[in-house]
């Protein structure tokens, strides 16, 4: 008897996977259009359904950007961007979509927004290895850590371990560099354009 098998008979049901997007677009899901623009949250599909969209009216996108926490996907809001919640590592769903994205719009800058720890650092190099997008870090640099320095809290021992052994990485050395000094790390809840704290 197979996993699925099992759940039927004990009448467990598998939840569907949701992939919430938002942004400057009008998708087509199965002939029906939907202007996102116009909705301020956006929408949430699940991942049985994310093969049948298809993305539309791309000309005006020049950001593609996704985000590791949900307060902060719902907080977020920017004119010419296509804002997808990624929700920690990315699994085959988000990463199908994002690959269709970027067949659709090559041309536009691909950003990951997550928190300023070994987590977050590793989110964001397993999202380049796996979709092959030339994914930057945003908000994820030394000047947002001092600037948000306040609201951080110390590393644990574990945090300090996967630090030191990320220190070679190009992209994150002069931040790890500071955070092991300093012993600081700063979830991205606490990362507000307007310089307030953010949390949950």
């Amino acid at each position: 008897m197979g996993f699925s098998e099992i759940l039927a008979e004990y009448n467990i049901y598998n939840n569907p996977n949701f992939v919430y997007i938002k942004g400057s677009v009008v998708i087509d899901i199965g002939g029906e259009k939907i202007n996102l623009s116009i909705l301020k949250q956006g929408i949430g599909v699940s991942g049985e359904d994310i093969n049948q969209i298809d993305i539309l009216d791309t000309y005006n996108i020049k950001n593609v950007i996704t985000i590791e926490n949900l307060t902060t996907y719902y907080r977020w809001q920017e004119e010419n961007s296509l804002i997808i919640y990624l929700g920690g590592y990315h699994n085959s769903v988000r990463r199908n979509l994002l690959k269709n994205v970027y067949s659709r719009i090559p041309n536009a800058k691909y950003y990951h927004f997550g928190d300023i720890d070994a987590g977050g650092f590793e989110i964001y190099r397993d999202l380049c290895d796996k979709t092959s997008i030339p994914f930057e870090m945003l908000y994820m640099d030394l000047d947002t850590l001092k600037q948000y320095k306040q609201f951080g809290k110390k590393l644990t021992e574990n945090d300090k371990k996967r630090l030191i052994a990320m220190q070679g990485r190009e992209e994150s050395q002069e931040v790890v560099a500071y955070m092991l000094k300093h012993n600081v790390k700063l979830e991205q809840e606490c990362i507000g354009v307007d310089g307030n704290c953010f949390s949950n």
